[in-house]
């Protein structure tokens, strides 16, 4: 009887043991992984000064950035990338990998591993990517594969919150490239109102332009991939909010989702807007 007691007591004891054995190694599992990643953290506004338009900078150092994800492929309008900034600046982070809103929500606060990554740019917008090739004469990157996502992210909150930095024309600059802006007094051209914001049925991206009362186009860009695609542009006038992009010369704004633009208020009149004249749009890739 005593050799049956014993056992007896000795199975809670032992189912107690399993039970916290799954804790343990979640909680080492978890410092391996902030180990990984580091303490030290660099600005986004430091990264960015390593690279050289038009050059190609392999990363060997381990340095580390964290941000805020503004923009994300939640609504097509994005492909296989995350805008994240911090407040010195933001950057694009290329991923091969797609639904990455469902991991990487807006508001989510990154930590990116940028070592052994590469600093490039697109028709002179800067973006962190996994490999470069230039075998063939013309320049093709690639994407963080998704199996080394956890690699090269880290996840560190949610729902951080998000301040769109407010800016007037005459401020676009390619400090801004990557970060959520605002923009206020503005209005399509009398030629891209009532239109669809790009070419859904092929599939086709367009740039529609937005004019400031004081002077100044900014170009609004949307793929034929966007779920908003087919939507109406707004009569009105008064507050855009998007991530600040550049094509070559042009000053770019990208939605996240039509509920970023607020024209409400009646359209500008006045010498300085009548002077805005068109500008030439370049041909683009969706």
């Amino acid at each position: 009887m005593k050799n049956k007691s014993w056992l007896l007591g000795f199975i809670p004891l032992g189912a107690l043991y399993f039970l916290l054995m799954p804790a343990c190694f979640k909680k080492t599992a978890n410092a391996a992984t902030k180990n990984n990643f580091g303490d030290s953290i660099t600005s986004i506004k430091s990264v960015r000064k390593m690279h050289n338009m038009g050059m190609t900078e392999y990363i060997a150092e381990p340095i580390f950035i964290q941000g805020v994800v503004v923009a994300n492929d939640e609504h097509d309008n994005i492909y296989k990338s995350l805008y994240i900034q911090d407040k010195t600046g933001g950057i694009v982070l290329v991923l091969d990998g797609q639904s990455l809103y469902q991991t990487y929500p807006i508001g989510s606060l990154l930590k990116i591993k940028t070592q052994h990554l590469y600093l490039t740019d697109y028709r002179r917008m800067v973006q962190l990517v996994a490999s470069v090739d230039s075998s063939y004469g013309v320049l093709v990157t690639s994407g963080i594969p998704t199996p080394l996502f956890p690699k090269y992210i880290q996840v560190v909150a949610d729902n951080e919150p998000i301040f769109p930095l407010m800016v007037n024309f005459k401020n676009l600059s390619d400090t801004l490239q990557g970060r959520l802006i605002q923009i206020s007094a503005v209005e399509f051209s009398a030629a891209d109102t009532g239109k669809t914001y790009a070419d859904k049925k092929n599939k086709t991206g367009l740039s529609r332009s937005l004019k400031f009362c004081t002077g100044g186009t900014i170009y609004l860009r949307t793929s034929g991939y966007a779920d908003f695609a087919g939507a109406i542009t707004p009569s009105g006038n008064g507050i855009v909010m998007g991530v600040y992009s550049v094509y070559n010369n042009e000053k770019q704004l990208i939605l996240r989702d039509t509920n970023d633009i607020l024209l409400t208020s009646k359209r500008c009149t006045g010498a300085a807007w009548l002077q805005n004249l068109p500008q030439n749009n370049p041909r683009q890739p969706n």
